[in-house]
């Protein structure tokens, strides 16, 4: 079980790692809109729109990470007043709502990308730059965000029932 855990831990952080210097570009194709926009007065379609991609793929690449290092939104009010058991409790009562959502989102998001991939769609806007990559991307972090979800859990019943980390 152990391996089955690192493995997972090890892919999500890997890919999250990586994932993160999508930061760079990100941020170099903001600077060069705002400037080209707001100093030049030469707004671009290409630069708008490759910022929102790169903020796609960080999203959703890096979302299995942010849940294996504990980073997501929870509810401090009622999460941070009780034991850690208690939250562990907590997790393992909201994973079955989770894996829901998580089930719905990898179903729904794969027929989304199957078809775009099918009709190689594009964005439509003047730069036309394909998206059936980023749409078959939020898939694949999809998957991943529920591996982690499932190893999250498997490491808070035994929390619960032990008392000890694995």
């Amino acid at each position: 079980m152990k391996r089955f855990l690192t493995l997972i831990d090890g892919f999500n952080a890997g890919v999250g790692k990586v994932t993160a210097f999508i930061l760079i570009p990100t941020l170099i194709c903001i600077c060069f809109e705002v400037i080209s926009r707001y100093v030049f007065i030469l707004p671009t379609v290409w630069a708008s729109e490759l910022m929102i991609y790169f903020c796609a793929i960080l999203y959703i690449l890096g979302a299995a990470w942010t849940l294996q290092v504990g980073r997501h939104v929870k509810i401090d009010m009622v999460y941070g007043r009780v034991s850690p058991r208690g939250q562990r409790t907590l997790d393992i009562c909201t994973f079955p709502f989770f894996a829901l959502y998580m089930g719905l989102l990898i179903w729904v998001g794969f027929e989304f990308a199957r078809e775009s991939v099918l009709l190689r769609e594009t964005s439509g806007t003047p730069w036309d730059p394909p998206i059936y990559p980023i749409k078959a991307i939020f898939v694949v972090g999809a998957v991943m965000l529920l591996l982690q979800g499932v190893a999250k859990l498997i490491r808070d019943i035994h929390f619960v029932l032990t008392g000890k980390e694995i």
